[in-house]
């Protein structure tokens, strides 16, 4: 499976996002808050919220947006099929990266899929 965020991947629909939060699934961390839902797809898809209370500017906002989609991208293959919404509960520099990768990768190690050998 190739690392790509095509457009199958991303959820638009005010429908997909309101079923995620019905599920009402969620993992809290420092930075984000990640809302979840298992789908009948085959792969992951990824809708994100980036309020303008977290930073007013949008350059920073659209930086967390991009650092959010690029873990997606990368990681996403790994996963079972599932939605996830993630929103960011407060600022971070680039100077956070290590930090903030750190608590996706906590937040998302339940969505792996289980290798067997």
């Amino acid at each position: 499976m190739s690392n790509k965020f095509t457009q199958a991947h991303r959820m638009q629909k005010a429908d997909d996002f309101s079923s995620v939060f019905v599920f009402r699934k969620v993992r809290t961390g420092k930075y984000f808050k990640l809302h979840y839902k298992p789908n009948d797809l085959e792969h992951s898809r990824l809708g994100f919220m980036v309020s303008k209370k977290i930073h007013k500017r949008a350059n920073q906002r659209n930086y967390i947006k991009r650092i959010i989609r690029e873990y997606f991208r990368h990681k996403q293959s790994k996963w079972l099929p599932i939605d996830l919404i993630v929103r960011a509960q407060c600022h971070f520099q680039a100077c956070d990266l290590d930090e903030v990768v750190a608590e996706l990768d906590y937040l998302c190690s339940r969505f792996e899929k289980v290798m067997s050998n």
